[in-house]
Order: structure tokens, then C-alpha cells, then sequence
């Protein structure tokens, strides 16, 4: 049999670089002159892949939530389901608690496991070379072998899933193709789905479902107009000689089939099944309509284990296939989701994933038609249901019983735990699927990613016009209280010795509430909210030196939102959020004045707008509320880009991460301590404008070679004189991290002078941008430049 090589194809034309989007649709008509259909009636026709599936509802609630974010109507998408007629009915349980298969990759052995006659010599022929295209044997020999073009450099796939995969996916193809009666039973499920009146649909296909999906277009191009405005296939086998020269037997040509207005293809460089990532060139154009290729990334997570480079709902929930499928089939992009996109992305793995489950709050609805539902029930429910606390109670309750019902022994790893207005938990794909089920009954809103966050400092008291203030003013912070949340502190640390230090709360621990953390703790064995803390308050010696905080007499409240390697979630920075909200709600005036969160992360703009992120909503919250929110911009100014030449660092624009995007907020970018004019910005500092086109950094501030608290200290023998050399106990450091506290501490010493704007955080905020000394760089790169305290005390 002619082979033909198995790598991509090069690119024919310079039309691979047009729109992604379908061409539009002029007078609503289509191109045989017939009426479309009403926007909201272009149906989307699912077709699944390879191996046994969970039963249909709970397949095609899978596929809804990856690819719209929430579980669609009947009539809008519909699924060609078509496992059983391979693999047998299955149950969901049934599904999760099959065994591993041993899988022989003799072609003799998977012919009879499919019920094909082994002597079939075609169907022998076609086993055998499926098998070498995709590398699990040698040429002419039947030895197990995963080649380096299937899975290169991952070799956390090498185990028992990529053997069950490859061997699912020769004995369905083989199957498929050489079980005529089967063909036709799964074929006519999808014939029974392609709606009979000529009506727009969109095909949207998966694996050996592309394979389906083409033979049926193919063949009723021939004997009904079959009107598909839009053919989507992913991780499609159509490039394999082997399955081409099968479709030829019975279609004779490989020609895009009449009535396919528009067919995207999208691949990933490490799918096995998509070993040709490129379909142009192996169909021929029919009406001017040619095969738009794109090679997408469903590997981003790669590391994780269990990945699966070939899954659906990695595919599904690519911005690209979702923009190319909402357009064509005329859906909303803003329209309400329930689950987050980078949520329903990470389906592709079996493993738990930190989850915010938003309660709908009472009195609110989406403007659609699923949320009428909750309105109409609303007055009818109990009364502990009528309130946001009773409903997280409730939810938190019933989140445990789908944990306990899908995974009994599970509990612990489930870390669910009760916030304001989130319910925090680690769920497994199977759960999150249950939980949106019932998402109307248990008063969920939306499902969003816990997202990962990790922590990004006595001569930059004279930049900020401290010192003088300090003495002139008298200007030290007493009288306010600051909370940070970051990677704990050393309280025992001599620089707190006359500060007054009210408590460090654990967020990372399970638990509805923080956990006190005792004296008898380390406190904080990362080291990194220690060199923070030190920055806003206390003051202390070491030898000559001595070192002292922007607000030396302020009291410090510290919430360990970061473990002890500096990374953290979501779920547990809103914690200390609620924490705080709660603290001053229950309190006489505010208790706490002023948050510091010398830490951030990426946001996905796909997910949310810029600065809408749950953990942004949480902090608007607290602004509102009268507290002044700190937030470091982030030291990702400065990327590493490979040329020809070499690595190299490249400066660039719209790198603010999130929360700093937040405009209720004032985040602080980083300058040189001692000469900020001469050097400027630093070369890490993130740098504006936001992807919304708001003007970030809000201020700057030291941030290079920043002395300050050491968490890992010694600590002195009784008698003996404390020196930073012989017992560690300041150290520098740099980043926004060391940049922002010297503002929250600047504006603690400032609220200690003009206590009259205590609570007023929009007017502090003010005062503070109208009083900065201007280092002439780009606005959105210094943004109003550095404060100037004795300029904020005078002017007010």
C-alpha cells in the first residue's frame, strides 16, 4: 500500500491566514437562495469520538458546558450519540468504575475483540497499518511501541491511559469501517439528527466522529440538501492514508461536500489521532469553500497528570472553536454562562480542580429564559432559602452529598468549604457535571476557576517624603489598622517588638473561617509576608543600622492566604476577604482600615471582563465597604523571547495581572529606591494599560533591593547584641511585592494624621494621584509617578 508521509502538511496558500469566522451570510439567505432560519434556530448537531461514553443526557451536558458554559436546550443542540452501538450501554457508574483494560496491540487480537473475522485480509491490512502510522508498532512487526512522533517529550502519557486510548481508537475505526451493519446504524443516528427541511445546522465533530460526520454530508449532498453552515472537526483522523482509503472505496473522491458552507479543522501538535494537522490539501474546493486548518494548543496543562491531548473538552472550550462555532450558529458570545470556560477546559483532565461556585444571590435574575425558573420558585421557597447564608449552607450541604454519591471516600480531598458568598471546593469533572444538573435547585450562578495566585523594601522611606513627614506631622501610622494577606509572619520577630500586632489568621487550612495561628507556630516559613509586613510597620535595629516600617506605630492584621511555598487560590484570598467585610460590618466603624496583597496572577479575558474576576468582585466589594486596597502590579513587565540570535528580554505593554486590573484599587508598580528619576520604571514592573484600555499602574514606589524583615531569623542568646550579620535578621528583596506595601503603609501613616478620610477610600485615592512627584515616564508605565506623603498632608 502506498504510504504517505505523516507530517504536516506546508501551508498551500495564504488563505490558511484568513478570518476564522464562516462567511457571512448576506440578506439572510444562503447561497441556493433558500431562507435562513431565525438566529436563535441554528441548530448544533454534536458528534462524539472514540471509546465508551457516559449515557447521552450526561455526554451532551458535557459537551453544552464546554463549548457554552452551561447545559443548552433540546432543541438547540443535539447530540448523534452512538457509543451503545459500539460498547453497550453504560451507566455513569458503570463508566467510572470499569477497569483498566491490558490491551493487545496484535491485529488479530483487536479484530476478534471488535468481532471482525480475523481472516478478513482487508480488515487485517487496515489494522496492521493503522497501527504504524500512529507508531505503536514498528513496520511488519506486532511488538508494543510508542514512537517519539506520537508522544514526544511527555512521558507522563506513556502509561495505561495512552495504551487504552491508541487501542480504543484502532478498534473503533476498525470496527467501524469493516462492520457494514454497525456503519449504517451509527451513521443513521446522525441522519436522524440533520433536520429534514433543509434548515441551517452546524456539525460540530470530534475524532473518529469527523470520519461520520463526512461520510453522511458526503452521501446526502447526493440525495438531499443538507444545509451545514458551518463543519467542525477536531482532532480528526481524516489525514490518516489509512482512513482516506477506506472513505474512498465508497465515496470514490475526497471533495468538501455540496452544502458545507464553511469547514474548520483544529489539531493539536501532540494529538496521535491528529498526526496530519492539515486537511487542505487532501480535499478538493467545492463551491469556492476550502478547508480552513488550525493548529491550537488543547495542551496548555500538559504537566497535569492524566493528560489527554486528545480530549473533547480541551478542544471544546478553545476560544478559537468556540468563536468559529458562536458565530455560525448566531449565539451571544456574552450571553450568561454558568461554568467558566478555563473551568470546562480542564474536563480534559480526571483529577480534582480548585472550583468558587457563586451563589445567586436573592432578588437576582439573568435576563434568559432558564433563570424565569428561579424567579417563579423564589417566593415559594423556605425561609432559610430566601437569604445568601442560608442558601451557602444549603449549597454546601448538598455539594457534599454529590462528593460522597460520586466519590465516598473522597471527602477530605473535596476541601469544600463555605464562604460569603462562594462555595470553595475541589471537584472532579464527574461532580462539577452533577452540580450543574441541578443548578437551578441549589441557587448556583456560576461555576468559576479557584485561579492560582503566588506572592510576585530604611532609604526608600526618603523617596516616598516619610521621614519628613514623620516629623513634621507625626505621621506614623498610629491609630490604623492594615491587613495582609500574603504568606503568614514571624510576630516574634524583634521589628514587631513595639508594634501592635493583633493576629495572623490561616486561610489555607480547611475550614469555613480563618484559623488562629498560635505563637507556637512558625508563622511563616516562606518568608515573603514577613519582608511585607516589615515594609508597613515596626521598626528595629541591627548593629548600626536601623530599620523602620512607612507606618511604624500602625497595627497589623495578617491572613496566610499563600502556603508555604507562595502559592494560593482564589478561594482562600476571599476568605480573609469575608473575613475583614465581616469584621467591620460586626464593629463600631472600621476595624480595618486598609488591605495590602502583595501577590497576583493571570486572568483569562475569555472567562470575565478586565477587573470582574471573582476575587476582583470581592475587593470592589470591600472598597465599597470603605476599605483602601493595595494591590502590587505584578513583575511580569519583562518577558524572554527566543529569536534565531538567541534568548532575549523584551519589555512589554499590557501586562497588569490580576487583581491589580481591579479600578477600585490602587496598584503599585516598581522604581529604583535610591535614584527613581535616573533609572525609572524597573525592568519587571508590569506594565499598563489594562486590556480594557484603563490606565494601570495606578502609582509606583520602591521596589529594587528593598531591606526588611528575615523570617528565618536567629533567634538571639539572652545577652547577646543583635547584628544583621550574625543573625539574618534583615534581608533585601525585590519586586511589586516590596513596591506595594510601601504605599499601603504610606497611606496608614497619612489616615493617621487625617483620620476624616478613614472609610473614604475613593477620596484617599485622590488625594493620593494628585499628589505624586512626575519621573516623565509613559503614564502606563509609572502612572501619576511617586507619592509624595508631606505633599498629601500639606494639600489637605
Amino acid at each position: 500500500m502506498a504510504r504517505k508521509p505523516l507530517v504536516p502538511k506546508k501551508r498551500r496558500t495564504s488563505k490558511l491566514h484568513r478570518s476564522n469566522a464562516p462567511a457571512p451570510i448576506k440578506n439572510r439567505k444562503t447561497l441556493r437562495g433558500k431562507r435562513l432560519a431565525k438566529a436563535d434556530d441554528v441548530v448544533v448537531i454534536y458528534v462524539h469520538g472514540i471509546s465508551k461514553h457516559p449515557p447521552e443526557t450526561v455526554w451532551k451536558r458535557e459537551w453544552d458546558l464546554a463549548l457554552f458554559g452551561r447545559p443548552v436546550a433540546d432543541n438547540k443542540t443535539l447530540s448523534a450519540y452512538w457509543s451503545d452501538v459500539l460498547h453497550g450501554k453504560t451507566t455513569a457508574t458503570s463508566l467510572s468504575t470499569q477497569s483498566i483494560l491490558s490491551p493487545s496491540f496484535e491485529p488479530a487480537s483487536i479484530l476478534a475483540a471488535a468481532k471482525i473475522d480475523p481472516d478478513n485480509r482487508d480488515a487485517l491490512q487496515f489494522t496492521q497499518s493503522l497501527l504504524e502510522s500512529i507508531a505503536v508498532v514498528p513496520a511488519n512487526k506486532s511488538v508494543r511501541r510508542f514512537g517519539a512522533r506520537v508522544l514526544p517529550v511527555h512521558g507522563r502519557w506513556r502509561g495505561s491511559i495512552a495504551e487504552q486510548f491508541m487501542w480504543w481508537f484502532v478498534r473503533d475505526a476498525a470496527q467501524y469501517f469493516f462492520d457494514e451493519q454497525k456503519r449504517k446504524q451509527i451513521k443513521q443516528r446522525l441522519i436522524d439528527k440533520i433536520p429534514k427541511s433543509g434548515e441551517p445546522f452546524v456539525l460540530v465533530t470530534h475524532s473518529l466522529g469527523s470520519v461520520i460526520g463526512y461520510e453522511v454530508l458526503a452521501e446526502l449532498s447526493t440525495s438531499q440538501r443538507a444545509e451545514a453552515v458551518l463543519f467542525v472537526t477536531l482532532g480528526s483522523p481524516l489525514g490518516l492514508q489509512e482512513i482516506q482509503d477506506e472513505i474512498r472505496k465508497r465515496l470514490r473522491t475526497l471533495t468538501i461536500p455540496d452544502g458545507v458552507r464553511a469547514w474548520h479543522n483544529f489539531a493539536d501538535g501532540f494529538d496521535p489521532v491528529a498526526l496530519d494537522v492539515a486537511l487542505r490539501d487532501d480535499f478538493e474546493p467545492c463551491r469556492g469553500v476550502e478547508i480552513q486548518d488550525h493548529l491550537v494548543g488543547n495542551t496548555e496543562f500538559g504537566l497535569f497528570k492524566g493528560w489527554n491531548p486528545h480530549h473533547s473538552g480541551g478542544y471544546l472550550a478553545h476560544p478559537k472553536v468556540r468563536n468559529v462555532v458562536y458565530r455560525a450558529a448566531r449565539h451571544d458570545p456574552t450571553a450568561r454562562f454558568l461554568v467558566a470556560r478555563d473551568v470546562a477546559e480542564r474536563f480534559a483532565f480526571e483529577e480534582r480542580q480548585p472550583v468558587l461556585i457563586e451563589v445567586l444571590e436573592p432578588g437576582y435574575w439573568a435576563m434568559d429564559e432558564e433563570t424565569e425558573e428561579m424567579q417563579d420558585r423564589e417566593s415559594k421557597l423556605p425561609t432559610e432559602l430566601q437569604n445568601l447564608e442560608g442558601r451557602g449552607a444549603n449549597l454546601a450541604t448538598e455539594l457534599k452529598k454529590i462528593v460522597a454519591a460520586t466519590s465516598p471516600d473522597a471527602m477530605n480531598d473535596a476541601a469544600i468549604i463555605k464562604l460569603r458568598k462562594y462555595v470553595a471546593a475541589r471537584l472532579t469533572p464527574r461532580e462539577i457535571q452533577t452540580l450543574t444538573s441541578a443548578h437551578v435547585k441549589l441557587n448556583v450562578f456560576r461555576v468559576w476557576r479557584s485561579s492560582p495566585k503566588k506572592a510576585l523594601t530604611e532609604r526608600s522611606r526618603a523617596a516616598l517624603g516619610v521621614d519628613a513627614a514623620a516629623i513634621s506631622y507625626g505621621a506614623t501610622g498610629r491609630g490604623v489598622t492594615w491587613a495582609v494577606l500574603d504568606t503568614g509572619c514571624r510576630w516574634d520577630h524583634p521589628h514587631f517588638k513595639n508594634c501592635n500586632f493583633e493576629q495572623v489568621w490561616d486561610c489555607t487550612r480547611r475550614g469555613d473561617l480563618p484559623l488562629s495561628i498560635t505563637k507556637k507556630s512558625h508563622g511563616d516559613r516562606d518568608g515573603h509576608g514577613t519582608h511585607v509586613a516589615g515594609i508597613i510597620a515596626g521598626s528595629g535595629s541591627a548593629g548600626r543600622h536601623h530599620y523602620a516600617g512607612m507606618a511604624p506605630e500602625a497595627s497589623l492584621v495578617v491572613y496566610k492566604v499563600l502556603d508555604d511555598f507562595g502559592q494560593g487560590e482564589d478561594a482562600w484570598i476571599i476568605k480573609a476577604i469575608d473575613h475583614i467585610w465581616q469584621t467591620n460590618a460586626n464593629s463600631f466603624g472600621l476595624k480595618i482600615h486598609g488591605v495590602n496583597l502583595s501577590l497576583g496572577g493571570s486572568y483569562d479575558p475569555w472567562t470575565f471582563g478586565c477587573g470582574f474576576s471573582p476575587i476582583c468582585t470581592e475587593l470592589r466589594g470591600l472598597w465599597r465597604q470603605g476599605v483602601v486596597v493595595c494591590v502590587a502590579a505584578g513583575n511580569e513587565g519583562q518577558i524572554e523571547v527566543k529569536t534565531d540570535d538567541g534568548n532575549f528580554d523584551l519589555n512589554t505593554s499590557l501586562s497588569i495581572g490580576d487583581p491589580a486590573n481591579l479600578e477600585q484599587c490602587i496598584a503599585v508598580g516598581s522604581v529604583h529606591a535610591d535614584k527613581p528619576n535616573l533609572y525609572g520604571v524597573s525592568h519587571f514592573s508590569s506594565r499598563g494599560p489594562t486590556s480594557d484600555g484603563r490606565q494601570k499602574p495606578d502609582v509606583v514606589a520602591p521596589g529594587e533591593k528593598i531591606y526588611s524583615c528575615h523570617a528565618h531569623f536567629k533567634i538571639p542568646k539572652r545577652g547577646s547584641k543583635l547584628t544583621n550579620e550574625n543573625h539574618r535578621l534583615y534581608v533585601a528583596d525585590s519586586g511589586t511585592s516590596m513596591a506595594c506595601p510601601h504605599i499601603s503603609g504610606l497611606i496608614a501613616a497619612f489616615l493617621s494624621v487625617r483620620q476624616e478620610f478613614k472609610g473614604e477610600p475613593d477620596r484617599v485615592k485622590q488625594i493620593l494621584l494628585a499628589n505624586c512627584n512626575d519621573l516623565g515616564r509613559n503614564a502606563c508605565h509609572q502612572g501619576a509617578g511617586i507619592p509624595n506623603l508631606v505633599k498629601m498632608l500639606v494639600n489637605t
